[in-house]
């Protein structure tokens, strides 16, 4: 039975490609995240391996469930061995830590390989980095960001030791993931292969190209499949407002630093680990002021041009930082990356 882990990256399309490809494709046993709705799973130990264990969990904490955990998914492999062509998983915050409490990158790997074993398919999606930041800047003010690009960049800057910087020197990544599933077994795909300037997909032969490249990495067939758009953005002259009112009504990630942002996506790993039940209100209290900003925003009169101006030195650190890992990306696969990869400007 041939597996697959898809890593994200963030804002490269997963939750499309986890509703409309790993979930509906013939030949692929998905077993989340995507499974009939956004953040469906096949069954609560999946989720709660996605969501807490692969996500935040401590390395003690860890050893507890790793037996259980590994069990499991060997019982799903073997169940489904005569089904489906893959079975597998995706998640875009196995390859980063969006907020501060999750784990490293290397320290997420390894807990895969453990589970999967070393014969997996990895499927890494990746973006220019800039680009990548823009769109990342616009989610992070959805979920609760209060303020503007340029204090977005300095943070970074400022916490790269902690938050998800060195997630994107995907040099790093690819070296950590070849080394542990080897190299043939590393399908880096690039987002500007796969969307054009006008942010439609692309189509090869009358197919999405982005389906196409995969269905050949994983050996499964052609087969014609819709690709939906599921996370509806705010307007770039709305986002403003919507930081504006964060920092009035904070959530997710405006909560405490002892607190977790996307609380809702833990529901299962509190009631069945930890016993520990509270009423819907409380687990989806972030959920419902987020839609409630969104909502205010989105119809508010107030617009604001969306600006990516920054401090010069931050932007001449972040160029020379990721330029190098793409560099070296291009020596690690032996093939070119597109243009924009080495020419980073907001």
């Amino acid at each position: 039975m041939k597996k697959y882990i898809h890593i994200g990256f963030p804002k490269n399309f997963s939750t499309s490609l986890q509703r409309d490809y790993f979930s509906k494709h013939p030949d692929i046993f998905h077993l989340g995240i995507g499974v009939d709705n956004n953040l469906g799973y096949r069954d609560s130990i999946v989720e709660k391996t996605l969501e807490v264990y692969l996500k935040t969990c401590k390395y003690y904490k860890y050893k507890e469930v790793e037996k259980t955990i590994i069990e499991h998914f060997q019982s799903l492999f073997k169940k489904h061995e005569r089904g489906a062509k893959v079975i597998g998983v995706s998640g875009e915050h196995l390859g980063f830590a969006f907020s501060y409490d999750g784990l490293s990158g290397k320290e997420k790997a390894e807990r895969l390989v453990q589970i999967f074993g070393s014969d997996t398919k990895i499927v890494m999606i990746i973006r220019n980095q800039f680009s990548l930041l823009k769109s990342l800047y616009r989610e992070c003010v959805r979920v609760g960001f209060a303020s503007n690009f340029s204090d977005f960049i300095k943070l970074l800057y400022k916490y790269q030791d902690r938050n998800f910087v060195y997630d994107f020197r995907y040099d790093y990544v690819v070296e950590t993931y070849t080394q542990l599933f080897g190299k043939e077994n590393v399908g880096v795909f690039f987002f500007e292969d796969y969307r054009n300037e006008k942010n439609e997909l692309i189509l090869q032969d009358g197919r999405i190209k982005l389906f196409s490249d995969l269905n050949r990495f994983l050996g499964i067939s052609e087969t014609k499949m819709d690709f939906g758009h599921y996370n509806e953005a705010i307007p770039s002259n709305k986002i403003m407002t919507k930081a504006v009112l964060n920092a009035e009504y904070p959530h997710d990630l405006g909560n405490h630093l002892l607190e977790s942002a996307e609380k809702h996506r833990i529901k299962k790993y509190l009631e069945e680990d930890l016993s520990f039940f509270e009423e819907e209100k409380e687990t989806f209290s972030d959920v419902i002021i987020k839609t409630e900003l969104i909502e205010r925003a989105v119809s508010s009169d107030k617009t604001n041009k969306l600006v990516y101006d920054t401090n010069p030195k931050w932007i001449s650190f972040f160029k020379e930082f990721y330029e190098e890992g793409n560099h070296k990306v291009a020596a690690l696969l032996d093939q070119k990356l597109p243009e924009e990869y080495f020419n980073l400007n907001f």
